[in-house]
């Protein structure tokens, strides 16, 4: 029996090959240019750009579980990228802020440093990515994953 794939579906697979591909060619440039995966970096780069983040608000902003922010920022401490201070007003609470090596490593991240594929989705009109999400959300379902909340938390750069 043969299956008849149509053209428009064959298309936007060729669309989705450029995607995959273009975000994997960023991430190896990243890890060729750091030694540090996508992840990692894009997390510095938060990191750097607001000193004294919460690891919670950066789990948030990565849009990661939490298990997997903790081990990038252990990993960007103990190569000593990080500062981890206990917060003045909550002494149960712990900041984040980039060191002198590490805003020495950005400056070496090809553009865009949080990773292509969010950059381009972040540069692109709100009402486009909103119509984007409801056709991603219809595909996703077709292909029976709705119910895995937790694969959207795992990073690209890591897949």
């Amino acid at each position: 029996m043969k299956t008849h794939v149509p053209e428009h579906a064959v298309r936007v697979l060729k669309q989705f090959r450029v995607i995959f591909r273009a975000v994997k060619e960023h991430y190896r440039m990243v890890e060729l240019a750091t030694g540090l995966s996508g992840s990692h970096v894009w997390a510095l780069v938060i990191i750097e750009e607001n000193p004294g983040i919460r690891p919670g608000a950066l789990t948030d902003r990565l849009a990661i579980h939490q298990s997997t922010a903790s081990n990038i920022v252990r990993h960007l401490v103990s190569e000593g990228y990080v500062l981890r201070a206990r917060c003045p007003d909550d002494a149960r609470a712990f900041e984040l802020s980039a060191t002198p090596k590490a805003r020495e490593l950005l400056a070496k991240v090809p553009e865009p440093k949080i990773g292509i594929l969010v950059q381009a989705l972040a540069d692109m009109p709100q009402g486009s990515v909103a119509g984007l999400e409801g056709y991603l959300d219809h595909l996703i379902a077709r292909m029976g994953q709705s119910g895995d909340a937790e694969a959207g938390l795992k990073p690209l750069a890591d897949l």
